[in-house]
């Protein structure tokens, strides 16, 4: 069968989504995707809309029936309920695997899996008793966070914990459910990055330049590249024999943080990702597409940058206003087209291109305040 016949299923209608589909359309494939609102980003732009929730397994049966290739755009979906939904349909495919997508959603089986095969991560401690929880702010300098192990994103479900008094407040409020955690020591970084591959069906891996982020409350606020560290090569390969070693299949991203010597990871999303945006107009194919092409079985091609620098600020909601655009900015605008603007809501992004990446930065950052959020 031709690619151009082939039906994408996607789960959920954010951005992410959104950002799939028109690529597919440029692509030529066909696009359901299974949300819950008509409101919602991907839907205005989809061939087909299910309304539903990615969390029904009758909704997500639905999806399977009239699709050759099924993904996410987030990894909270259950691994088990997607299982049980392809019992009785085996035409249709998932990709990334259950396997992957139930060992990365957990983040102490995402730890573990990162320890398994000896790739740089910080020390945690899994939470069988309380008693581990004063062990762990012990060992660890009594500076720790704890990081809830199913459903974390953008700061939520991340708590640190710096003292004594602060240990006896948390721990009142995880009573009963201090399994659902893991400790990690609390560290001083000098700088957060993040490492984007994307790997086909055929096991071709392409990697996207590295990346430095910029957080704000938790959240990317901009990012900057390319950017290069020491130790990059090294990690890169230990990345790529782990991501062959489990066949993945699609694009991953690997956020870290820079503690000087060395890059280690802080988390891992399975699924096309903030931090890679900027590929959209700094690259010669951009994550979606590649993503698109990972899933389809196509060749990957070499990767090219249109200019030395880029960088992507996101656009943040402050308000519950109607957002304006009072000053058109001179980079690419790519807007989500979300109904409803609120404050720490990611309503669009702007990336720029060119020779000199302070410059670029001093830029965006100014235009940025052209558009009212």
């Amino acid at each position: 069968m031709s690619i151009h016949k082939k039906t994408i299923g996607i789960l959920g209608g954010g951005q992410l989504a959104r950002m799939l589909v028109l690529k597919a359309h440029q692509m030529g494939l066909n696009t359901v995707v299974l949300s819950e609102k008509s409101s919602d980003p991907a839907v205005r732009v989809c061939n087909r809309w299910l309304k539903g929730n990615s969390q029904s397994l009758k909704d997500i049966k639905i999806l399977h029936r009239i699709c050759d290739i099924v993904t996410f755009e987030s990894e909270f979906i259950s691994a088990d309920l997607l299982k049980k939904s392809i019992k009785t349909i085996k035409s249709t495919k998932i990709y990334p695997s259950l396997l992957c997508l139930g060992r990365f959603q957990d983040r102490l089986l995402q730890k573990e899996w990162l320890c398994d095969f000896d790739i740089p991560t910080l020390d945690h401690v899994k939470i069988n008793s309380k008693d581990e929880i004063d062990l762990a702010f012990e060992a660890f300098n009594h500076k720790v966070v704890f990081k809830k192990r199913m459903g974390g994103y953008d700061g939520y479900g991340t708590f640190v914990i710096k003292s004594l008094p602060e240990l006896k407040a948390f721990k009142k409020t995880i009573k009963g459910e201090e399994s659902n955690f893991i400790i990690e020591p609390f560290v001083q970084f000098k700088s957060e990055k993040s490492l984007i591959f994307a790997r086909n069906t055929l096991g071709q891996i392409v990697a996207l330049p590295m990346i430095q982020s910029v957080q704000k409350n938790n959240q990317c606020d901009y990012v900057i590249g390319p950017v290069n560290h020491p130790a990059e090569k090294k990690l890169t390969e230990k990345i790529i024999a782990f991501l062959n070693k489990i066949n993945y299949v699609g694009v991953i991203a690997f956020e870290l943080f820079d503690l000087g010597h060395e890059l280690v990871i802080n988390e891992i999303a399975p699924r096309v990702h903030n931090t890679g945006h900027f590929s959209q107009d700094a690259l010669s194919i951009d994550q979606f597409e590649l993503h698109l092409r990972c899933i389809l079985g196509m060749r990957l091609p070499e990767i090219e940058m249109r200019q030395p620098a880029f960088v992507m600020v996101n656009l943040l909601g402050n308000s519950s206003r109607v957002p304006l655009i009072k000053t058109f900015p001179t980079g690419a605008l790519h807007w989500y087209d979300k109904t409803e603007n609120r404050p720490r809501r990611k309503m669009g992004h702007i990336n720029y291109i060119g020779r000199n990446k302070k410059n670029l930065l001093k830029k965006a950052l100014v235009e940025r305040k052209g558009i009212l959020l």
